[in-house]
This record gives structure tokens, sequence and C-alpha cells, in this order.
């Protein structure tokens, strides 16, 4: 008898441990180790105009804007629930092929878990130029420099909410920021809600001499405000082998409802409001270890300002790799507080 007592103790005492609520053999959770990685990445970041009344045949009026800043380095910090980035550009200051300078800044500040997780990320850009200066400049053949808006300036903040369905047996997040181990192949649906402010300005016209024409009562705008509200829908899939190495690809796309602010050097403010498009290209392969983690990622999304006469598509297309060393580290005290309170479930 004394034999099945204990029996019933010890087998009541493992039930009634917490027991984890995801599928352990798929992912793995790190919430204790302290994550650290450097990373470089190679950015593409570029505003196209173009105009949709006037005949051009010879292509003037197209203008893409692109921020000379394609190479930049940052650190990302990693412990638990919560990430932070900060890169900067790290290519030489000076003029570089004729496309002048970009001063440019990116830090993002991330939180949530597996189930549902909010990115919210902070982008600046000073100094653009014109990749289409060729079509137009007859010195381009000669100088070889382009069109250059040293004071055009982008400031872009974006807080992107995503839900995932799969949660139990899938981790998106083990793709890009390695809180999470993934060790088996899986797929899940993705829900998103994100909002955007997106300010966009300059000292003169956005456009350059040989464009203006095209582009009537625009021809004089200097700057353009966004605040944005998109619902986004999609899927990720990652393929796994031997427990470590991976491939994995994301997208979402979907309505968005913009609220824009067009400025201009001769004239006074307009409001309008527009329904549009918004989307989000991901990609990764690499592997993931317990301790040492190495990846090569491409993070793209685009937004679309469309009028009647004016069009412009808003893009960031980036890649780049990553890696870093989970480190064992003792949870704080607080921190534990904080694990224990009912905020931290919301997680």
């Amino acid at each position: 008898m004394k034999y099945l007592i204990a029996f019933l103790f010890f087998t009541g005492s493992v039930f009634a441990q917490k027991q984890p609520s995801w599928d352990t053999l798929r992912y793995q959770k790190f919430r204790s180790n302290l994550m650290v990685g450097i990373f470089q990445s190679y950015r593409n970041f570029n505003n196209e105009f173009q105009q949709f009344k006037e005949r051009d045949t010879l292509g003037f009026s197209h203008t893409n804007y692109m921020a000379e800043s394609r190479l930049t380095t940052g650190i990302e910090i990693n412990y638990d629930k919560f990430s932070f980035g900060f890169a900067v550009k790290s290519t030489p200051q000076n003029n570089s092929a004729g496309k002048g300078n970009t001063k440019t800044l990116n830090g993002n500040l991330n939180f949530g878990g597996n189930k549902w997780f909010i990115e919210n990320s902070v982008r600046y850009f000073k100094g653009f130029y014109d990749s289409n200066s060729p079509t137009y400049d007859s010195t381009f053949k000669e100088t070889g420099n382009y069109y250059y808006q040293p004071n055009f300036t982008n400031t872009l903040v974006r807080s992107k909410f995503l839900y995932f369905t799969n949660s139990k047996r899938y981790s998106v997040r083990s793709a890009y920021v390695c809180n999470y181990r993934q060790l088996k192949s899986g797929a899940t649906w993705i829900f998103s809600a994100n909002t955007t402010y997106n300010y966009m300005r300059n000292d003169s016209s956005f456009f350059p001499v040989a464009a203006r024409p095209y582009y009537g009562g625009y021809s004089q705008m200097n700057g353009l405000k966004v605040f944005a509200l998109s619902l986004n829908a999609g899927g990720a899939a990652t393929l796994v082998i031997w427990r470590a190495f991976f491939v994995h690809f994301m997208f979402i796309v979907g309505p968005e409802q913009q609220w824009r602010t067009y400025n201009y050097i001769d004239g006074a403010p307009r409001n309008l409001s527009y329904f549009s498009v918004s989307g989000d290209v991901r990609g990764s392969f690499g592997m993931n270890f317990k301790r040492f983690y190495f990846m090569s990622f491409s993070r793209n999304d685009f937004a679309v300002y469309n009028s009647s006469f004016v069009g412009l598509t808003n893009k960031s297309l980036g890649g780049g790799f990553i890696m870093g060393w989970r480190f064992n580290s003792k949870t704080p005290g607080f921190y534990k507080k904080f694990q224990a309170s009912k905020v931290y479930s919301f997680f």
C-alpha cells in the first residue's frame, strides 16, 4: 500500500507542475538566455514617383529617389520576449559614384511571444539621388553625377502587430530573432494590423526641373505626410533539416486606409483620404544550434500612395546576415516578479 501511495503522490506532483503550452518536440523557447548578435544589412530604400495624365514617351517624368546608404552595421539584443536593434550607415561618408551621401539611422524595439508579436521600427534617411537622371540629364555621360537632393528627408515610423494561428507547433520568430529554435518543419497563417507614420519633406520641389512640366499642380510639391492603418493577411513556412539548418519564407498583404497631407512651395497644404494597399515579404536561411546561430535574411515592405494624377510607391528592400550566441544568464529578481505577473501572461 505504501508503494501505491508513493506512486500516486509522485504522479500527482508531476502533473501538478505547469506543463509547456507548446509542442516542445517542434520548437524550443529561450527564456533565460541573453542573445547578442551583430549584423550587416544591405538596404535599398526608395521613393518612386510617376504621373498618370501627360504623355511622356521619353520617360522624363519618372523619378526614382534612392537612399545611398546601402550598407548598415548594427547590434541586436534579445532576452525572453523582448528584442532591441540599432544600425547606422557603415560605408564611407563621401560621394559614392556620383550619388551623393545619405545620412541613415534605423532602430527597432519589439516585444511579445510566439502567439502574437509587436514590431516597432524607426527609419530616418536624409539625402536622395534620382536613379533616372541619365534619362533627362545630357551631361550625365560626362560627369557621372546623379540628380541629388541633399535635404530630401524621409522619416518612417511603423508599429506592426502580428498574430500566428499555429503558435503551439511553429515559431516564425525562430527564423529572425532566435529567441526560439525551430526543430521540425512547420507553417502558419498570419494576421496583421499596422499603424504607419511616413513623413517626406524637402526644401525645394521633389521633382527635377525636366520632370516638373508633367506634374501640373503637383510640380511644386515638397512635402507629403501620411498616417495609415492597414490590415494584412498571409502565411509563413519553414523547412528544417537535421534540427538546425532551415529555409523560411513569409508573405502578408492587405488594404490600407491613408490620411495624407500634401505640402507645396507656393500654396496651401491639401488634406486627402485614400484607400490603398501595403504588404510585407520576408525570407531567411541559415543554421540555428543550441548556442550559436547564423542566418541570412531579406525583409521587404512597401506602401502605395497613388492619386488620380500622381503615383508614389515607398519601398524598402533589405537583406543581410546576423550571427550570435546565446549566453546563460541568471534571471534578475525584478524580472522574475514581472514573469509572475498577470501583465506578463498577456505576452
